[in-house]
């Protein structure tokens, strides 16, 4: 991927590690706590944690998977050819009677 900016800069630059701050200028009281810095936190919905143990969940795909091969085999699964062709055939019915 090639991201050209609008700066004079032209090409990737390699990121480095920039130096800490520096504590000549820094007046320290005593008994003060240093400043941390703020924790990214991240929270799971009960859906979302439903979601992942079904897909997660190799029983239940199992099932789901001969459910759709049931279908098929049955001519019952509606793909999207199947609903084109039968568009199609409506379509064609359509102009036929004009």
């Amino acid at each position: 991927m090639d991201v050209n900016g609008t700066s004079s800069i032209s090409g990737s630059l390699p990121i480095s590690k920039q130096a800490g701050p520096s504590n000549t200028n820094i007046n320290k009281t005593p008994g003060t706590k240093p400043i941390s810095s703020p924790q990214d936190q991240l929270e799971i919905s009960s859906a979302g944690r439903m979601l992942d143990e079904m897909t997660n969940n190799s029983d239940m795909r199992a099932e789901r998977l001969a459910q759709i091969k049931a279908a098929i085999d049955d001519g019952t699964y509606e793909t999207d050819e199947k609903l084109e062709a039968a568009l199609g055939r409506l379509l064609d019915q359509f102009n036929d009677s004009e």
